[in-house]
């Protein structure tokens, strides 16, 4: 991540106005100073590339504290990559203690460009302090560090959903236990054949929203189902690679010779090869690629006959995600004609079929134009049919932008037509709905969606806005009124629920409240100052707890104690605000 400009604004930063523009320009130019001042940049790039994956194919292989030295090592490899991609110093022997030591400070250096970022484009993200050689760098938007807790909530719990679904993890290390790593041997067909299944259960957790459509959808150079079928591949591989690992004891392999590469992915999909190597043109970082290091699962270095890679970048990166960035950097107005549409519509199903499937009903793009011919769609309406009550009903907006990697990325939503103006269409729909033409066209529609219709009640309606990833991050008084919250959250919260709306409504409440992550400091010296700066740290997991409502029958009994009880619902259908209450 080479140095650059990041804002010409003037003025002061920190909640507090604690600093000065200028002295926070200072300081970044003495910590770009410092990073490229780096023994890593004087060795050998490719001496230094292959130790390393190798050094964190190792460090995957072990223990929780060996994954967060990995982590480390990551992060300044996406600050060092473009430097080293273009072929770094000449020097002979790689120093691993430099390399780790360098590496380490630019996984420093990373975190604290991204504040940075965040600081000069959202003044109140963070306050700046500067006393001598002491320089202090706090959260102020506790928005922040709630987004990036809760990210690694929902990591967390879907790991815990494909080991759910089981996918013989003990017969495919079974398999493998003794035997070679390549070949054509059956204990590799019948192992591979298992490390599929366990692609196709993880894919269906990354922003793949383009799976179902992707044989009518044309990417740059190449359709989204081919894409589909080299990362499927790719995924399954990569599995492969760590079962075998584990099996046998010894650490995932990590360099790939290129055309062998291409040559077994054309064998394996049946795709000719000027299709793959396009694709992996788009998944490898190379001195041609024009998106940031991050946004790659795999190194392609002219100077190597070896593609780098390493298995738990590949089985744990969102691919896809990264795919459609790197394709939307190339052409921003194509793909804005060619793809955001289909996305936005896949992402609309999507959500309808989480609803669905805990037995709501469901109406996609319901228009609003007859009362207000400036006020938009409901992207989603979701009703619940409640027997003591009349119907709940979500009114869901949708925003499936693309997922954010760095803080360029999730300052986007503060740019026109980003997550504010789904604020400002969630207040445009409420007014329509909250007069008296939109109640009655509500009523009408709720009763046309429902085969049964009740014939009194109420209609209670919630505003929801669901997006791809950001949980109200920037948008902390906002996202106080109106609940956001990110898919993969939505979709493990809806699974819980047993389709009780009480329940989801709780949940809601409580995926923002509970959010307050732990926050540890980082230190490290930039050009004789010391630096501290707060990260988020390891909170405790919030779980779903698993509701009883529909499957148990829960939701018929309360009916029946509620009527014999002398309840009864109100009479005529009214709509009512107070979904909260």
């Amino acid at each position: 991540m080479a140095p650059t400009t990041l804002c010409s604004t003037t003025g002061e930063i920190g909640k507090a106005g604690v600093v000065s523009i200028e002295e926070i320009k200072a300081f970044e130019l003495a910590l770009d100073r410092e990073m490229q001042s780096r023994d890593i940049f004087k060795m050998s790039a490719t001496s230094v590339l292959r130790n390393i994956f190798g050094m964190i194919s190792v460090l995957d292989s072990q223990g929780a504290e060996s994954n967060a030295l990995a982590a480390t090592l990551r992060r300044g490899l996406d600050v060092a990559l473009p430097i080293l991609i273009k072929g770094g110093g000449s020097g002979g022997e790689v120093d691993f203690g430099k390399v780790v030591d360098d590496l380490t400070f630019l996984s420093h250096y990373y975190l604290i460009r991204e504040y940075l970022y965040y600081s000069y484009n959202s003044p109140d993200s963070f306050s700046w302090s500067f006393e001598g050689n002491h320089v202090v760098i706090e959260f102020s938007d506790p928005s922040i560090p709630r987004q990036f807790s809760q990210g690694w909530n929902t990591e967390l719990l879907d790991l815990i959903e494909v080991h759910r679904q089981g996918v013989g993890k003990s017969e495919i290390e079974g398999l493998l236990r003794g035997k070679e790593e390549f070949g054509d041997g059956e204990h590799l067909s019948k192992a591979f054949e298992s490390t599929l299944a366990e692609a196709k259960v993880r894919a269906r957790l990354k922003f793949d929203l383009l799976d179902t459509v992707g044989a009518d959808i044309s990417l740059k150079g190449y359709t989204y189902e081919s894409f589909r079928q080299v990362y499927e591949y790719l995924l399954a591989k990569a599995i492969y690679h760590r079962h075998f690992a584990r099996a046998n004891s010894t650490w995932p392999v990590f360099q790939f010779p290129k055309e062998e590469l291409i040559g077994e992915l054309a064998v394996g999909t049946g795709l000719v090869e000027p299709d793959i190597r396009a694709i992996l043109g788009d998944l490898a970082y190379s001195p041609g690629a024009r998106r940031e290091p991050m946004y790659f699962s795999i190194v392609d270095h002219p100077g190597l006959s070896e593609f780098l890679m390493t298995v738990e970048s590949v089985i744990n990166d969102d691919i896809p995600a990264h795919l459609l960035r790197v394709q939307a950097g190339r052409d921003p107005n194509w793909f804005l004609s060619r793809i955001s549409n289909p996305l936005g519509d896949q992402f609309v199903d999507r959500l309808a079929s989480l609803f669905e499937s805990i037995g709501f009903l469901v109406q996609k793009n319901v228009p609003l134009a007859s009362i207000d011919p400036k006020a938009p769609d409901v992207d989603l309406l979701v009703v619940s049919r409640e027997e003591t009550l009349g119907y709940f009903v979500f009114a869901i907006e949708a925003k499936a932008t693309l997922p954010a990697y760095w803080a360029k990325d999730y300052l986007r939503a503060l740019n026109k037509g980003g997550l504010s103006k789904a604020f400002d269409q969630v207040a445009s729909v409420d007014k329509v709905l909250r007069s008296e033409r939109g109640s009655q066209l509500l009523i009408e529609r709720v009763l046309a969606m429902d085969p049964e219709p009740l014939a009194n009640g109420q209609i209670v309606v919630k505003s929801l806005i669901v997006t791809s990833q950001n949980s109200g991050m920037f948008f902390e008084q906002q996202g106080s009124k109106v609940s956001i919250i990110d898919h993969r959250t939505l979709g493990q919260l809806l699974r819980a629920s047993d389709g009780d709306v009480v329940y989801i409504g709780k949940m809601l409440q409580s995926v923002r409240e509970s959010r307050n992550p732990k926050v540890a400091k980082m230190e490290v010296e930039v050009e004789g100052l010391l630096v501290t700066y707060d990260v988020v740290a390891g909170s405790d997991p919030m779980f779903f707890p698993l509701n009883e409502w529909k499957s148990t029958g829960m939701d018929v009994e309360v009916t029946r104690s509620f009527f014999e009880g002398g309840g009864s619902r109100q009479n005529p259908f009214e709509v009512s605000r107070n979904a909260d209450s």
